[in-house]
């Protein structure tokens, strides 16, 4: 029988192969979305598109209304100040509706370095908060705590070059936005993985500079991998056109010293092994190139 669940920013890097596994395999997805053009140019056949915005409760309840579970998939793109209206404000909101209209669980991505503890830093503090809202609205929850996705090796190829933002000796384990999605489709089929948090990760362990020379080789042989160092990066940002750049910056100073420990065991055994390497991923994206 087909489970009902609602994909809040399912138009993403993330949330689109997400939402196209879990239509692929007996779900009943609907996406919802502030801007439903859009996402209907996205998603065709199965999917379906509802307007939402989670900055609006009154909004919300007519797309979770029916929907059995809720798969949280917001981002602030960085911005420091749409954390407190997306990332928190999103997923208070969004917690409130589902508890008054009894959704069975809800998932939110959230992000592995944090460890589920406040460290200051507003990127990852905030989803540490909007875990928090989740948790304490009362309904059953599964957090995924994922790593650095191979989908965002891509974005380290900016104007011809390929480049690391800061010295990077931290490894993290990456993995497949696709892996990612098998194991979020197994947490929903699963009761016992209600009520818990789950760290995502990939089958190897490798610093920004590793998995990026391995996507570059198979993808970019021609380029050298580079570091660009953080203050050199602050001088280009203050130009016309650098404002990402300008947003990135603390960011990427967040992860040069913060060590991914965490203990993917229980990830593991109750949703199952991430095998892509990042050179399997990044065959799959030369083809598609």
């Amino acid at each position: 029988m087909s489970k009902k669940i609602l994909v809040v920013g399912g138009t993403g890097m993330l949330g689109k192969p997400v939402a196209e596994h879990l239509a692929a395999n007996e779900f009943d997805v609907t996406i919802m979305s502030s801007n439903p053009d859009k996402a209907k140019e996205i998603f065709s056949g199965n999917i379906d598109v509802v307007y939402g915005d989670v900055t609006n409760i009154e909004s919300l309840k007519k797309p979770i209304e029916g929907q059995d579970f809720i798969h949280i998939n917001v981002s602030a793109k960085l911005n420091p100040e749409l954390y407190e209206t997306i990332e928190i404000g999103g997923c208070d909101k969004i917690s409130r509706v589902a508890k008054e209209i009894g959704v069975k669980r809800i998932g939110y991505i959230s992000g592995a370095s944090s460890h589920g503890e406040k460290r200051g830093v507003i990127y990852l503090d905030a989803k540490v908060e909007a875990e928090n809202r989740i948790i304490d609205s009362g309904v059953p929850y599964s957090i995924f705590r994922a790593s650095w996705f191979f989908e965002s090796l891509p974005r380290f190829i900016q104007q011809g070059k390929a480049m690391v933002l800061g010295e990077q000796p931290i490894k993290f384990g990456w993995l497949a936005a696709s892996d990612y999605a098998e194991q979020v489709r197994q947490a929903y089929c699963k009761e016992e993985a209600a009520n818990k948090c789950f760290y995502n990760v990939g089958p190897e362990k490798l610093t920004m500079m590793e998995a990026l020379e391995r996507f570059c080789t198979v993808c970019y042989p021609e380029l050298q991998p580079e570091v660009l160092s953080f203050g050199m990066a602050k001088m280009f940002s203050i130009m016309p056109g650098m404002e990402q750049l300008k947003l990135a910056i603390p960011f990427f100073e967040y992860f040069t010293d913060n060590n991914e420990d965490i203990d993917p065991t229980e990830s593991n055994e109750i949703l199952g092994l991430n095998k892509t390497s990042v050179e399997e991923w990044s065959q799959k994206y030369k083809a598609q190139m």
